[in-house]
């Protein structure tokens, strides 16, 4: 995935309108790989490198998918942030999902606002080192 950012997101979401909206909101700052399922993020997450992950953790009918390939993703992309991403979550998720390793979490309908500002602080960053 080469264009004029350095920023690569992968970006693993199932419902559709989800995935564009998300997307165009966040490509001005980044490059986006997009992947409907647990298996099109793990064959994505081998061959390119990352430094975002935004993991639905509903997709399809298994209702913790994203939760089951975090483990996967840091392993073979540690320096990747993961962010948890859901429709249906309540108001223990955020704890719930630090704790099993996410970065952050990001109730739908998520606010792209504060992604952008993940991105753009990470670019920073790289712009400092």
């Amino acid at each position: 995935m080469k264009t004029e950012f350095e920023i690569n997101v992968l970006l693993v979401e199932d419902e559709y309108i989800n995935a564009w909206a998300l997307s165009n909101a966040i490509k001005p700052y980044c490059n986006v790989r997009h992947a409907a399922t647990k298996e099109e993020a793990l064959y994505w997450i081998q061959r390119e490198a990352f430094h975002f992950v935004l993991l639905d953790i509903h997709l399809g009918q298994n209702t913790e998918a994203g939760i089951e390939i975090l483990p996967k993703i840091k392993d073979l992309q540690p320096g990747c942030k993961v962010f948890a991403t859901t429709g249906y979550g309540t108001a223990n998720d955020e704890n719930r999902f630090l704790a099993l390793g996410f970065d952050a979490f990001f109730p739908k309908p998520v606010d792209e606002q504060r992604i952008v500002e993940e991105i753009q602080g990470y670019n920073k960053q790289l712009a400092v080192a």
